[in-house]
């Protein structure tokens, strides 16, 4: 009989070194007695580190709500205090290195021999990228969607907005014609009016653009001769605000299957960004290498970089901190890259920002 509660005490200890999810214990003082390798890979502490300083499960994991506040009340602690033996939560929780996780953890109860609660077992699962995932998946259909209403709007507003200039310029001449004493007035209304109608025009036509960013027509192609094209049309531009700009390959590229003038589209809104960024000039520095199975592209300058209550908002559609600007540029640059399959990120510097694309090979 011990040979097999033995065995079956080494079967126990296998599994809980072979779960995929996180697996503790802690008693009625939160101190945490048993803590699996998975719970290591998820919070970045070691078993050792934990029995050797005696630690509580609040100081390990952190838990907190969305809004980044503490959770009042444990939902493990609580079933020494209730009548049930399970409860689960979902909840944010830091790692050692202070990143953000968010896990679903179920909680049951262990009793001793005399039917009193002694310890409480959380089994956690770690659901951050599927979050992600699942979010990114929402914020496509919408994007998708929108791209559509945008499509039938923009098309809807423009011939409306033409006939509404076209009675401007004639009542702009007619202004013109006579002497009036509110002449000069009336032509500084009829030219605001104007300027506006040309702003709902622009606004239109980068709706359809973002419309179209999705629709591709792939070749294979060379990346650096796609971004050399393109600095030999911006450099120009770049040379009169005083801005450099760099290219670099580390090692040879392989060619990828793209969309050639949408590709660059998506580098020349970064680049024309990075450069209105920079008014008292600067550098750009453009680096693109091979890591596993696709293109690592990053495009770096040294502007004041991105606020941090930006970074979130960043590619959302409509949103710009430009005067004059509609917030579709970056919108675009991601639903291209998406559509390739890729992904496209921003990392902050000390000294300005970084965008880096990731093209997949195949």
């Amino acid at each position: 009989m011990n040979s097999v509660i033995k065995n079956n005490k080494n079967i126990q200890d296998i599994a809980l070194q072979y779960l995929n999810d996180g697996v503790f214990i802690f008693d009625k003082d939160r101190k945490i007695v048993l803590f699996n390798p998975a719970c290591e890979q998820i919070v970045g502490f070691s078993a050792e580190e934990i029995t050797k300083n005696e630690s509580n499960c609040f100081d390990i994991f952190q838990c907190h709500s969305s809004d980044g506040e503490c959770m009042a009340i444990c939902p493990g602690l609580d079933l020494f205090k209730e009548k049930r033996t399970k409860i689960a939560r979902e909840y944010l929780i830091k790692t050692k290195e202070g990143k953000q996780k968010r896990v679903v953890t179920n909680y049951s109860i262990i009793k001793d021999d005399n039917n009193r609660i002694e310890y409480v077992v959380g089994v956690m699962h770690d659901i951050t990228e599927e979050k992600m995932f699942n979010e990114e998946l929402v914020r496509s259909k919408t994007l998708s969607t929108l791209g559509q209403y945008s499509n039938e709007l923009a098309h809807e507003i423009k011939n409306p907005l033409n006939a509404i200039s076209i009675q401007m310029s004639l009542l702009e001449r007619e202004i013109g014609k006579h002497d009036l004493s509110t002449g000069e007035e009336l032509a500084d209304v009829v030219r605001v009016v104007k300027e506006e109608i040309s702003r709902l025009n622009k606004l239109a036509k980068d709706c359809l653009s973002f419309s179209k960013s999705g629709d591709l027509e792939r070749t294979e192609e060379d990346i650096r001769q796609i971004i050399e094209e393109l600095l030999s049309l911006v450099t120009p531009h770049a040379d009169l605000n005083g801005v450099n700009i760099y290219l670099s390959m580390s090692g040879s590229c392989p060619q990828v299957f793209v969309d050639r003038d949408k590709l660059k589209q998506a580098f020349l809104n970064l680049i024309l960004n990075a450069i209105e960024a920079m008014a008292g000039g600067g550098k750009i520095a453009i680096n693109v290498s091979k890591k596993d199975n696709y293109l690592n592209i990053s495009i770096k300058d040294t502007g004041p970089g991105i606020p941090d209550e930006q970074h979130d908002k960043i590619f959302d559609l409509f949103y710009s901190t430009k005067s004059g600007g509609t917030g579709v540029g970056l919108a675009i640059t991601k639903n291209i890259i998406h559509a390739h399959g890729g992904n496209i990120r921003f990392e902050k510097l000390v000294e300005g920002a970084e965008f880096i694309i990731e093209l997949p090979l195949s």
